[in-house]
Order: structure tokens, then C-alpha cells, then sequence
């Protein structure tokens, strides 16, 4: 088959496409400028400046990690302050919750506790601010709240790629909280 012989108008005239009022549906994320979020500073942080509790260090506008870089960095008297991350867990503000239900995933708790610690492993291997700030049980259901939106997401599309469950996502209020929804019984086992 050959190509198609129409166009895309909306990729070839942008006046065609529907206006939106929010600039995040607009914008690449790394043009964003994220006014509201209380957790980024509002002055530059200095290069080499190390978290005092995660030993996570900032460099050229991005958290690192590599924890004999930062002992070293401390050490020397680098500057210290408290990172983005850990703010979040010791206020307890979560950016990401997953809800697990269903009466799937209590038979199947170590497999999937085991994905998401590999998830927040591999997360903090990009951005050492993704990490998780609880797992807990509340009746029926297993709550992962996380100290990012990204993070979230990907756990629980991990969950939903190995176990194939129910997955639905809410953003409520636009606000830098995201709430993902994983559900499977065991009966959808048997199907």
C-alpha cells in the first residue's frame, strides 16, 4: 500500500485546530514554566548544592544522584539544602496516588510490591526526585502515593503491562496531583 493521499489539517494548519486555554496542552514539557508549584524556587539554585537528607546534588539545572560525588561535594563545604523530594515526603503531599482493588492483587502482593520498588529504582535513575512516600493497605485496596505525577503513571501502566487489569487515570482540578485507578478480580482470571 502507498502512503495516504490526505492531510492531516490540523498538522498542517494550525489555525484549524481547536483553541485550548491550557498551556500545557501547547507547550513541550521542557518549555513549561511551572508557575504554581510550590516545591520549585522561585531563585536559581546554585550548582553543586547537595540535599542534606537524600544526597541527591544539583548540576546544571538538574538533581543527580551518585552518593560518593555527594559525600565528596559535602565534604568540601558544598552548599545544602533540602531537595524538591524530600519536602514532599516530610509534608506528606503526594503527587501521584495509585489505588489498588480488586481481589487480584492481594494473591499476587510481592510480585507487584516487586514492580513498584523496581519502578521507583529505575525512576530515580532518571530524576532522583521520583520516589515513593507510602505504601499502605486500607481495607480492600493497597495505596501507593508518590512524590511525582511521572512516577505514578508509570507504576501503574507496569502493574496494568504484567497483571492486565482495569487502569483509569484522573487529574482532578489540574492541579500537580494525579490519581490512577488499577482494578482486577480474580474472576477475569478465570475468563
Amino acid at each position: 500500500m502507498g502512503k495516504p493521499t490526505n492531510k492531516n489539517s490540523m498538522a498542517s494548519n494550525p489555525a484549524a485546530m481547536k483553541v485550548t486555554t491550557d498551556p500545557r496542552n501547547v507547550l513541550a514539557r521542557d518549555q513549561l514554566q511551572d508557575t504554581n508549584n510550590q516545591y520549585i524556587p522561585e531563585f536559581h539554585i546554585e550548582d553543586d548544592t547537595v540535599c542534606s537528607r537524600c544526597h541527591a546534588f544539583y548540576q546544571n539545572q538538574h538533581w543527580n544522584r551518585d552518593e560518593g560525588r555527594a559525600e565528596t561535594m559535602i565534604n568540601a563545604g558544598a552548599n545544602q539544602i533540602v531537595c524538591p523530594g524530600c519536602k514532599i515526603i516530610e509534608e506528606r503531599n503526594p503527587r501521584g496516588i495509585v489505588t489498588l482493588s480488586g481481589d487480584y492483587w492481594p494473591r499476587h502482593r510481592d510480585d507487584i510490591l516487586n514492580l513498584v520498588r523496581n519502578e521507583e529504582t529505575r525512576g530515580m535513575h532518571t530524576n532522583p526526585l521520583e520516589r515513593i512516600i507510602d505504601v499502605r493497605e486500607e481495607g480492600d485496596r493497597l495505596i501507593i502515593e508518590t512524590t511525582n505525577e511521572k512516577l505514578a503513571q508509570k507504576i501503574a501502566r507496569s502493574i496494568d503491562k504484567a497483571h492486565n487489569g482495569s487502569l483509569d487515570y484522573h487529574w482532578p482540578n489540574g492541579n500537580h496531583l494525579v490519581r490512577v485507578y488499577w482494578e482486577r478480580s480474580l474472576e477475569k482470571m478465570a475468563a
